[in-house]
């Protein structure tokens, strides 16, 4: 497994130009928005990033090559898993510096509480997506991947604004103010929100991973 983890590890590395130009763009977001949009941004680019290594894999019989390796199918798996968790965590820890950073230099007050109880959150949400895309990218070529991931984004985009849309209608017919409801959120133990949102991540990815082995597992080389 160590040797998946330096493989995937150069292939970012290898990415040297897009990196440069990514962290470049990320500084100067961080200093230009709200600081708390880098949290988000380079998470966001992170995942991007490390699930392409699997794209590389797929190239020139990648898959048939490194199952000639001392290593069996569902360690390749277990690999992508550890990581992309190990990644995101990289990824996460450089955004919130750069948003503390932003913090200071600009003087921008802020609530520290607040500000590290959304950061924590974005982990965890992250990592629940990457459970849900490394399966198909497992399963499924490149080229269909793409699609398949364009279909997924539409349809939350889609379900979001459809849901939001929906839940102001039946406020307004209703008489409802969504405003006071959302307040009572905040009595909320922001802590029990992180386990609970941690302890879901967890058993997303146990699924996810259970379910990767298995496709490695039928998978013919």
């Amino acid at each position: 497994m160590k040797g998946l983890l330096i493989k995937d590890t150069k292939i970012i590395l290898n990415q040297k130009r897009f990196l440069i130009l990514f962290l470049f763009v990320a500084v100067v977001l961080s200093f230009s928005m709200d600081s708390s949009f880098i949290v988000s941004y380079i998470p966001m680019i992170g995942v991007i990033m490390i699930l392409s290594t699997i794209s590389y894999d797929y190239h020139d019989e990648g898959f048939s090559f490194l199952m000639t390796m001392p290593i069996k199918p569902g360690d390749y798996a277990v690999a992508k898993y550890v990581f992309t968790i190990l990644g995101m965590s990289v990824f996460w820890v450089i955004s919130v510096m750069l948003q503390f950073a932003s913090f200071f230099i600009q003087k921008t007050p802020f609530d520290l509480t607040e500000t590290i109880m959304a950061d924590v959150c974005m982990l965890p949400l992250f990592l629940l997506i990457a459970s849900i895309v490394i399966p198909i990218d497992i399963k499924f070529s490149p080229e269909k991947v793409r699609v398949i991931m364009f279909l997924i984004y539409g349809v939350i985009m889609v379900a979001f604004l459809g849901g939001k849309a929906l839940l102001g209608t039946l406020a307004d017919n209703n008489g409802i103010d969504m405003a006071s409801k959302l307040e009572a959120l905040d009595s909320v133990n922001p802590v029990f929100l992180i386990l609970a949102l941690a302890a879901f991540c967890i058993i997303c990815l146990s699924i996810s991973m259970t379910y990767s082995i298995r496709l490695m597992q039928k998978r013919e080389f």
